[in-house]
This record gives structure tokens, C-alpha cells and sequence, in this order.
């Protein structure tokens, strides 16, 4: 009697283990895929963690947000609106201001890039998809210091929608250092 597989056994184990290897590389290639694009979601948030934290250092000891070198009306630069149900507080789409230096600085998004004084301070890895700030206690005399909130959504620059739904939401709030917004004008 010989001993050895019949066709049918050998068909029915190479038929297994093809399963085996297609469940195992299609695993494989979905971890890969999965890392990428969690490499380039932090890779997002780290670069735009870093603009937004040079952003608050710069306002945090800046002067008269919004409004022109006079102090008498708002600029309109920076397209600022009252925020509903809140007659003190503005909402704006860019925020200009002076620097502790003394220098003119105004950050804004364009084409998904954010912008300072005109220059990208975005990696190429970022696509800003919004960019808002809401300006309190910026009204002469009102007692408070002026307090920025700046809010951003971010998602990796790529073409693989994917990623692209990733939308990652940022937020920060700071206290300029000066004492009232009349102190300064």
C-alpha cells in the first residue's frame, strides 16, 4: 500500500492555506494603510499645534487686536462681526494687531495655508480648512483683559479622501497681558 495525498487532500490544503495568506496579507496591507494615515494625522496636529502656540505667544503680549493704530474704529482687515447674543465679544475671520516689538501683525487663512503678514507659517503636510478668532474684553474700558480664542480645522494635505475626512478640530484661548484694552490706546 503507498502512503501519500490524494489529489483532492492536496487541492482542499493549498485551497486552505490560500485563504489563510489572502486573510493575512489583506491584514497586513490594511495595518500599513492604517499607519500612514495615523503617521500623518500627527504629523498634522504637531505642525499645526506648533503654529497655534506661536500664535498665542505672539498675542499674549500684543496690543490693540482688531482695531486701528488711533484706537477709534474697528479695522476692517479683520472681517469681525458681533457674536450672536454677545454685544462685547467679535468674531473674526483675521486678526490683526501689534506686537510686543511694536510691529503690524496679522494672521489669516487663504487657499488653506495659514498666513502671517502674508507668509505661510503652515507646513505643506497641513490643509487649515477653517480658521476663526473671537475677541472679548477688547472694548476700552471695559475692565477685562482682552482674551483671543483662536479655533482651527485641520486635515493632512493628501489626495486620499481618506484622510481628508479626518478633520481635526484645535482650539485655544489667551489673555493678552495687558491690563484693559484703553490702557494701550
Amino acid at each position: 500500500m503507498k502512503k501519500g495525498f490524494t489529489l483532492i487532500e492536496l487541492l482542499v490544503a493549498i485551497s486552505l492555506f490560500s485563504v489563510v495568506v489572502a486573510i493575512a496579507v489583506g491584514g497586513f496591507a490594511r495595518a500599513l494603510h492604517t499607519e500612514h494615515e495615523v503617521e500623518a494625522l500627527i504629523t498634522t496636529q504637531s505642525n499645526a499645534g506648533i503654529t497655534l502656540e506661536q500664535m498665542a505667544r505672539e498675542a499674549r503680549t500684543g496690543y490693540r487686536f482688531c482695531v486701528l493704530a488711533d484706537g477709534s474704529t474697528p479695522n476692517s482687515a479683520c472681517s469681525c462681526a458681533l457674536s450672536p447674543g454677545n454685544s462685547s465679544e467679535l468674531t473674526c475671520s483675521t486678526l490683526a494687531f501689534d506686537n510686543a516689538a511694536g510691529d503690524a501683525v496679522q494672521y489669516s487663512l487663504s487657499n488653506g495655508l495659514l498666513l502671517k503678514n502674508g507668509q505661510s507659517i503652515t507646513g505643506d503636510n497641513v490643509d487649515v480648512k477653517y480658521l476663526t478668532f473671537v475677541l472679548s474684553g477688547n472694548v476700552q474700558g471695559d475692565h477685562w483683559n482682552p482674551r483671543i480664542t483662536i479655533s482651527m480645522g485641520i486635515t493632512p494635505s493628501s489626495t486620499d479622501p481618506a484622510l481628508q475626512s479626518n478633520e481635526l478640530d484645535l482650539e485655544t484661548t489667551v489673555s493678552a497681558r495687558q491690563a484693559d484694552a484703553s490702557s494701550t490706546y
